[in-house]
């Protein structure tokens, strides 16, 4: 079976809950409790992935030092191969950090530190490249490395006839430097596209998820799944326009991750042969379970789980 290989995120998230003064303060604040667990968009698709069991494999640049450990171990933990992993004595490793308020814990904002991960060079990308063959599936994220490293490895893979699929996570232009073209150069590389709607809105404005999948569809005739929060996931991959495929009722605990965990089951799907609507739907089911726990990884399904549901 092929290798899932993921080309992004990888980081430790600290988790801070502070008093909560309202929304205009905007003193120092106390961190009254803190927590620390596996985070990054592409390593949290990548667990969720080989929890399904498929094999899986992380490949970036991480610091020599204890975040970077604490990112492999983290990544090991979910039989992640993380033996194509750089490792820099020079940069410090990626990290985020997220901010709650009150015994609610209501979120304030997260802020993401890609260090590595924005330091990647020519050299590197060749490294990361080698091990991939046309039989494999690579998830590259369109996040915190720099849209020059992300073209590069995008047009390196293509070569290598791998399917590649992207993952957009934060808005390319306003977020991460791609200009309109750029962005634009590496969808036309890849086989599959998954952006969230809200992260294309400067590219596409006002728009729907719906017509998003539409739009984009039309434009490079690959599929589209556009994710839209509470309103599930729409999909196009013909001229009969997008379909929607709700989200997996289940208890909402925390939302953190559970786009990650759609993104895995998704992938799932398609490597194992699934059409685009049961992949969908089991992208769907992975993200409403991730729902009910709090954090990006520990409610994540097992395959065993998913598969009894997708049978009934």
């Amino acid at each position: 079976m092929a290798v899932v290989y993921g080309f992004g995120s990888a980081a430790v998230d600290f988790r801070i809950r502070t008093a909560d003064y309202g929304d205009l303060y905007k003193d120092k604040l106390l961190a009254q409790t803190w927590a620390e667990m596996g985070g990054g968009a592409v390593a949290n698709f990548l667990s969720q992935v080989s929890r399904l069991g498929v094999k899986t494999a992380f490949l970036g640049k991480l610091g020599n030092d204890i975040i970077g450990k604490r990112i492999i171990e983290l990544l090991e933990k979910e039989n992640v191969d993380c033996s194509g992993i750089i490792v820099s004595d020079e940069f410090c490793s990626p990290f985020n950090v997220a901010v709650y308020s009150g015994l609610e814990m209501r979120r304030r904002g997260g802020f993401l530190i890609p260090n590595s991960l924005a330091k990647l060079t020519d050299e590197d990308i060749e490294k990361l490249v080698a091990p991939i063959t046309a039989d494999d599936f690579v998830m590259i994220e369109i996040g915190e490395i720099p849209p020059a490293q992300v073209i590069a490895f995008a047009n390196a893979v293509h070569k290598k006839g791998a399917t590649l699929c992207i993952d957009v996570d934060l808005d390319p232009v306003r977020q991460c430097g791609f200009t309109p073209e750029e962005f634009d150069g590496v969808c036309k590389l890849c086989d599959v596209l998954i952006p969230n709607v809200v992260s294309m809105a400067t590219i596409y404005s006002d728009m729907t998820a719906a017509s998003l999948a539409e739009k984009m569809y039309g434009i490079y005739g690959k599929p589209c799944i556009v994710s839209a929060g509470k309103e599930g996931a729409y999909y196009c991959e013909s001229d009969e326009g997008a379909k929607n495929v709700p989200i997996y009722d289940a208890v909402v605990v925390d939302t953190v991750g559970a786009g990650d965990a759609f993104h895995g089951g998704v992938v799932y799907g398609l490597v194992t042969g699934m059409s685009i609507a049961e992949a969908v739907w089991c992208g769907s089911v992975c993200g409403g379970i991730n729902c009910s726990t709090f954090g990006a990884r520990d409610g994540m399904a097992n395959g065993e789980t998913v598969r009894k549901i997708l049978e009934a």
